[in-house]
């Protein structure tokens, strides 16, 4: 271990933290570098299992329709529910309409055949029309709904900054804050001399305000404004548009501070969270049954996190929509399937030490994308292994095969052989 300093360096890169130099002794600089290693766990990939979901499209129970071309991009109910009010909105007023219509078809079809009609089980893709939105940044919107995050295209290119632009229109009509954020960091990190007037004019178009403010302030910066003026795109721009850098050159606005907070809006893991404990009730469309007890869930999202869940509902759908909870031949207690639940729905990993031992083998049966949850359970284990519990674990270590785990118990047994 390295001895007492003062004025050290530290920095923490991937899963280590270095130490670098710093005063010894008395007053001696020192060369010293020292790596402490942190406890290293496999990375949570929800994000990634979400991602796959969007991208292989599997399981879609929903097509927007988009602006006046009417295009079409697929989607799940379920995540597009958990994440934005304002499609939230539109999906219900979508399922009003489609309920009113079946109700209408069928009192028609049982008028032609006396009542004794048959519905298909079968249902069709639910049609969303949103006027509002082109496809291309409908897309990109649709990339953060699952992922929280978007692939920023080249930067600087004219086109590229124009497409996040929609993006960003589209981002504060479904007041997405979050979103908003991750679209201007772009556009301003964008802007340059040879795109700076197609961006304000194309923000004075979109009424992109906070844009527009940027662009302006860019275009009469001292380094900036002779060479703006000089351009053939300038000769372009609208007259009102010319009149503001002018004006705005000859007397610049006075700075306001705000005292407002900024709205960051929620994440993936708070959305995927309140969803779980309630706001998602009215979209279940499976049940799992643990020890005949039901629990409301959601097809999709139970796809896209587990192999298992993802071939069933493929292949093997159960006709009346029920699915019967295990782990092997065990049937978790109920407090730690819901610990298993929050781990599906949004990458939670603290518990109980009890429901460890429930999940331990539950990456491998379920197969998770990782063995995450796993590495947490054994550590939460190890930590809270007692004499009144090391038989049971020990059991549990040989048969889920965790040679890790059952030589920590064996351990323990040979140590307090008597007591245990």
């Amino acid at each position: 271990l390295p001895s007492g300093r003062l004025f050290h360096a530290a920095a923490v890169i991937s899963d280590a933290m270095y130490i670098f130099g710093g005063t010894v002794d008395n007053n001696i600089r020192s060369g010293e570098m020292y790596r402490f290693q942190f406890s290293c766990y496999p990375k949570c990939t929800l994000h990634e299992d979400y991602g796959r979901l969007w991208e292989n499209r599997q399981f879609s129970d929903l097509e927007f329709v988009l602006g006046e071309k009417e295009e079409r991009v697929r989607g799940h109910t379920a995540i597009i529910t958990a994440r934005c009010k304002w499609l939230k909105k539109k999906i219900i007023q979508a399922r009003e309409r489609l309920k009113q219509v079946s109700q209408l078809n069928q009192e028609v079809a049982e008028e032609g055949t006396g009542g004794s009609v048959k519905l298909c089980r079968l249902q069709p893709l639910l049609e969303v029309p949103i006027r509002e939105a082109e496809a291309q940044p409908f897309e990109v919107l649709m990339q953060f709904l699952y992922t929280d995050k978007i692939k920023y295209p080249r930067k600087g290119h004219v086109q590229d900054v124009l497409l996040i632009m929609d993006v960003y229109k589209l981002a504060l009509n479904f007041k997405l804050s979050r979103l908003e954020q991750l679209c201007l960091q772009y556009i301003e990190a964008s802007v340059d001399l040879q795109n700076v007037l197609v961006v304000c004019e194309n923000a004075n178009k979109l009424q992109l305000d906070q844009l527009k403010e940027h662009c302006l302030n860019f275009v009469v910066k001292e380094s900036h404004f002779n060479q703006v003026i000089m351009m053939k795109e300038f000769e372009h721009l609208s007259s009102s548009l010319i009149v503001e850098i002018v004006r705005r050159k000859q007397q610049p606005p006075v700075r306001t501070h705000s005292d407002q907070p900024l709205d960051i809006g929620t994440s993936l893991i708070q959305d995927m969270k309140a969803y779980l404990e309630g706001a998602g009730t009215e979209f279940c469309d499976i049940i799992l049954l643990l020890d005949g007890h039901p629990r409301p869930a959601h097809k999709a999202i139970l796809a896209a996190r587990s192999s298992y869940f993802e071939a069933m509902f493929r292949s093997f759908m159960p006709e009346d929509g029920q699915v019967n909870i295990s782990i092997g031949e065990m049937v978790p207690s109920k407090q730690a399937f819901e610990s298993m639940l929050r781990y599906i729905y949004y990458g939670e990993v603290n518990m109980p030490p009890e429901d460890s031992l429930y999940l331990f083998a539950a990456p491998y049966y379920y197969g998770f994308s990782n063995n995450r949850l796993q590495a947490y359970c054994k550590q939460n284990l190890e930590m809270n292994v007692t004499v009144e519990n090391v038989l049971q674990i020990l059991e549990a270590a040989d048969k889920t095969q965790a040679l890790d785990m059952k030589r920590h118990c064996l351990h323990i047994i040979v140590h307090q052989f008597t007591k245990v």
